[in-house]
């Protein structure tokens, strides 16, 4: 195999990692995550919150949040938020009375399946260059028996 060449052990190892590690580091990941979402959204209140202050470190957002809770008091919490917000917007975001001093906004569906959708991606595109190794090997396999057959028949 020459520099630059694909050989069958490189496509294996993206296929395993790509096709198989990955999702299964997906699967794992995603119920806690879930669960998470889940609980705030069955158990919370969803309630409107205004950003009092957004600071940003690293891309990442540290959120406050002012809401009025059910007894008229107005609470300042940290707001977990999925998506960028900017000072003196509104959101909806979900409350738990255990946790009254957390704000938790879901993402949106569409962020959702696009993961998913770039994760199938992933995992079926790792699998295409074995399968065209596994191709090459055939047809490589097959040109090799055809010219044995003619120099068999050639002698």
């Amino acid at each position: 195999m020459s520099d630059g060449e694909w050989g069958i052990k490189q496509a294996l190892i993206i296929a395993i990692v790509g096709g198989f590690l990955f999702p299964l580091a997906i699967i794992l990941i995603l119920p806690h995550t879930n669960a998470e979402e889940k609980e705030y959204i069955e158990k919370g209140v969803l309630t409107r919150c205004f950003v009092e202050t957004v600071v940003s470190i690293n891309n990442k957002q540290q959120v406050s949040v002012v809401y009025t809770d059910a007894n008229g008091k107005q609470v300042r919490a940290k707001g977990v938020l999925n998506k960028h917000v900017t000072a003196g917007e509104y959101v909806d975001a979900y409350v738990l009375a255990s946790k009254p001093n957390e704000v938790f906004y879901p993402a949106s569906k569409f962020w959702k399946i696009a993961f998913f959708v770039i994760a199938g991606l992933i995992a079926v595109g790792s699998w295409i260059p074995l399968i065209f190794m596994l191709r090459k090997g055939k047809i490589d396999n097959l040109a090799e028996q055809a010219r044995a057959m003619n120099r068999k028949w050639n002698d």
